[in-house]
């Protein structure tokens, strides 16, 4: 995985890719002109990197289409603009017209939200929250799963940065893998 990372990193129209624990090993985000020129780049980079098995791409929605717009009052950023803790909730909107429209808007108000994006695929929604796990659990528990129109999460933990050494005395955590 570190090598997946790291030989992703810097290569053209790739903006971040990061280590992550959950259902991928790593996510990246790709940025360009177009859907055709964000394809060229999975295909001709992504996987064809040595390590990726499987790529599963979620374009990007402009909010506009919703009739939000980004850069307005408390509307955050597109996630993974910038490396570091991070978890990144992947969010199902109920089916009702206008739900992730008020989804969008709730994150947005939300002060431990960094990114949102708005994604065709599994999953409706992906919201940045740069936080380490035990300090982003109780906001996605406790304010984004009540959010009305939020009808399902699934969260990937960004892994630290490859080199840095852990902190020994921290509190034990457990996980099953």
């Amino acid at each position: 995985i570190e090598d997946v990372v790291i030989a992703l990193r810097g290569q053209r129209g790739i903006r971040h890719s990061v280590a992550v624990v959950g259902p991928w090993d790593v996510m990246v985000a790709v940025e360009a002109a177009d859907f055709e020129s964000i394809a060229r780049t999975v295909f001709r980079h992504i996987q064809a990197t040595e390590g990726v098995l499987h790529t599963y791409t979620a374009p990007v929605l402009p909010l506009e289409m919703l009739g939000v717009y980004a850069g307005g009052p408390g509307m955050p950023a597109v996630p993974m603009h910038r490396p570091g803790m991070a978890c990144y909730v992947h969010i199902k909107a109920a089916a009702e017209a206008g739900s992730v429209a008020g989804v969008v808007q709730a994150l947005g108000a939300m002060d431990d939200v960094a990114g949102v994006a708005v994604v065709a695929g599994e999953h409706d929604l992906i919201a940045e929250i740069p936080l380490t796990w035990e300090e982003a659990a109780p906001v996605i528990l406790d304010r984004i799963h009540t959010i009305p129109g939020v009808s399902a999460t699934t969260t990937l933990v960004a892994v630290p940065e490859f080199g840095q050494e852990a902190d020994e005395e921290a509190e034990p955590f457990s996980t099953w893998a």
